[in-house]
């Protein structure tokens, strides 16, 4: 009998036995951190956290799902990253308001040099900063001069539309509603006409379109969440590209954009679009810093980075790929949401038509006169209810505070469920209908039960313009067009597992001139 044979296989199978419970204890490693917190939530798995779960039901479902059994506020894991998530109001009003100084940055998301430039990405004074160089671009009388270029855009959009009522059959309108707003944000963003909409195949639109197709699993993201220790080695071995995709393309374009820009130079008399005003902010010698050089300068507050740092060439190039693709996806998403409700409602359609026929007459659209559309802001803002393009917020906590007796640590990410918002029959009874509200009801809201443009300093900076060229564009479809639905229509929609929310077999309807 062979008794050392039968000892090394025992002590082999020991240490697999052993390896194999440390690598699962490692990965239940955080897994207390809720329970010690007194937070109840879904039960996690060894390193995957939630994320099967989140798989299964899908994340435009799954936070609604345990809203239902776990309350408004909750522990998940993604991977071994804690989240707490909130769909309480008053608990939302704290994070985003009271309490911004607690929770001012957005949660590290996986990227690299650039694309961690960007304004959402970027923290404290830097994203101050930031903000003050780009929030004139969105002011009233900003918007007010970018009314010419967005209706010449809307002028070809009905072209196009009247095209499709004329062939009197159906058709997935996302992208004709991604080649307007992709030509308005050029416009208006950018000071140049790129004229998408005359030509279908278009890169810019073509590359565009799958840009926020991202899912957890993608192997770096995936990784990041179950390792995050790795993330900073995932970002320096270029595994990220992979998460960033087509965005090296639009990186490309806005390079060639910038350069010609500052060839051409910027002056007073030049429109203040969002290009020209980066360009304007920079300070000479400083379109490079390195990060040595920065510390010298000794920030202390917000004057200190606009008179002593400026914006750098790599931070330019941020914005404006941020701005290209989340400005065009957001406004053309919403679109395509409100005109498959227009084609399943049409009695709230006929409404739309006779208030524009009303108020507007023969006018066309502008920032002021919308402002008299009230019913329209009501089918837009319902349509944003239903479908947030954003179904989710995230604040991080940068120091420790409690809210409504739950204790928030350090550096934990509060998660604020937007989608579970929007549809929890608390605030809107009957919340899988389309049913825009009176003035009325309008009033008499909870405060922090409805953000589709987030809330407090860090919302969309782009709303007011991403409002705008939606009225312009639903004004003119509504006045010219039936908007009808087809064989190919669903009612309800079905709901692509995406990071931006989308249909997942499109949105069909057909038109008909009135």
């Amino acid at each position: 009998m062979d008794v050392f044979g039968l000892s090394d296989h025992a002590t082999t199978l020991v240490l697999g036995a052993m390896l194999i419970l440390t690598f699962y204890l490692f990965g239940r490693r955080n897994f207390s951190y809720f329970k010690e917190l007194g937070i109840n939530g879904p039960s996690p798995v060894s390193h995957l956290g939630n994320l099967i779960e989140i798989q299964r039901k899908g994340f435009t479902s799954v936070f609604k799902h345990w809203r239902g059994i776990y309350g408004d506020i909750y522990g998940v894991f993604l991977g071994v990253n804690p989240n707490i998530v909130v769909s309480d109001p008053e608990f939302i009003q704290e994070i985003l308001i009271k309490k911004f100084s607690n929770f001012t940055n957005r949660s590290p998301f996986l990227g690299d040099e650039i694309s961690n430039l960007g304004i959402p990405a970027t923290k404290d004074d830097h994203w101050k900063y930031l903000r003050t160089v780009l929030a004139p671009t969105y002011s009233s009388h900003q918007m007010r001069a970018m009314n010419t270029m967005i209706q010449t855009c809307a002028d070809t959009l009905m072209e196009n539309i009247g095209k499709m009522a004329e062939s009197g059959t159906g058709k997935d309108v996302k992208q004709s509603f991604s080649a307007y707003t992709m030509d308005v944000i050029a416009a208006t963003g950018f000071g140049i006409m790129v004229d998408s909409q005359k030509n279908p195949n278009d890169p810019l639109v073509e590359k565009a379109k799958d840009i926020f197709k991202i899912s957890i699993f993608n192997p770096a993201i995936f990784l990041s969440l179950l390792l995050p220790s790795t993330v900073k080695l995932i970002e320096k071995s270029g595994l990220s590209r992979t998460v960033l995709g087509n965005q090296i393309y639009f990186r490309k374009f806005c390079r060639q954009l910038i350069q010609q820009r500052k060839e051409i130079g910027v002056n007073e008399n030049m429109h203040k679009n969002l290009l020209n005003l980066m360009v304007k902010a920079q300070l000479k010698g400083h379109e490079k810093l390195d990060p040595e050089d920065e510390k010298e300068l000794h920030l202390e507050n917000i004057t200190d980075w606009r008179t002593k740092r400026g914006i750098t060439d790599d931070e330019i190039l941020a914005q404006c790929v941020i701005i290209f693709l989340a400005g065009y996806e957001t406004t053309a998403s919403t679109l395509t949401f409100f005109t498959h409700l227009m084609a399943t409602n049409p009695e709230k359609q006929q409404k739309l038509y006779e208030e524009i026929v009303e108020v507007l007459g023969e006018d066309l659209p502008d920032y002021d006169n919308v402002h008299n559309l009230p019913y329209l802001d009501m089918c837009m803002d319902e349509t944003l209810r239903m479908y947030p393009i954003g179904t989710a917020l995230d604040r991080q906590c940068n120091k420790a505070c409690t809210i409504k007796g739950v204790k928030i640590p350090e550096k934990l990410t509060v998660r604020i469920a937007v989608d579970a918002l929007h549809y929890d029959p608390k605030y809107y009874p009957e919340p899988e209908k389309f049913i825009p509200e009176s003035e009325e009801a309008k009033s008499k809201q909870i405060p922090f039960t409805y953000l589709p443009f987030g809330g407090g300093p860090r919302m969309c900076l782009g709303m007011r313009l991403a409002k705008l060229e939606f009225k312009v564009a639903a004004v003119q479809m509504i006045r010219n067009f039936k908007i009808l639905p087809t064989e190919k229509t669903e009612n309800p929609l079905i709901l692509a597992e995406t990071f931006l929310l989308a249909a997942k077999n499109g949105v069909w309807v057909k038109f008909e001139r009135r």
